[in-house]
């Protein structure tokens, strides 16, 4: 059997996921990040993208998170996500709806925060691959 951590995945609203993996892997603004026990200590700023967690009886569960940090610490990890939503917790109709909204929002000449209109479009697209398993 493989070692296990505790792992806390929370956003303000709510505590998501709070237990015992094996590993965790998320997105960062650096590209992808996996943790196994024994990691060495760590702090790190998340991106947008799919956050796969193994937990300790095998399974594994997919959810996407958009900002925050991960925290790797001796004996526990957090991920303080400013979103986090698992992949059956995804409406695929209103995370479409956000990414129609945030391409006209780009495509028009009004647009004045393009870095949060493209975030947006980040999250939504991550959203929408997520809820069709990775094909969206």
């Amino acid at each position: 059997m493989a070692a296990t951590f505790q792992l806390d995945i929370v956003t303000p609203e709510k505590t998501v996921l709070s237990g015992e993996v094996s590993s965790v892997q998320v997105p960062s603004v650096e590209g992808s990040l996996g943790v196994l026990a024994g990691h060495a200590p760590l702090l790190a700023e998340l991106g947008v993208g799919e956050c796969v967690v193994r937990l300790a009886d095998g399974s594994t569960r997919q959810l996407v998170v958009a900002g925050g940090f991960l925290d790797v610490g001796k004996a526990k990890v957090s991920v303080l996500a400013s979103t986090a939503e698992f992949d059956d917790e995804i409406d695929v109709s209103r995370a479409e709806a956000a990414l129609v909204r945030a391409r006209e929002l780009m495509n028009s000449t009004e647009a004045t925060d393009r870095a949060e209109i493209m975030a947006s479009m980040r999250r939504a697209q991550a959203r929408i691959r997520l809820a069709k398993g990775g094909n969206g």
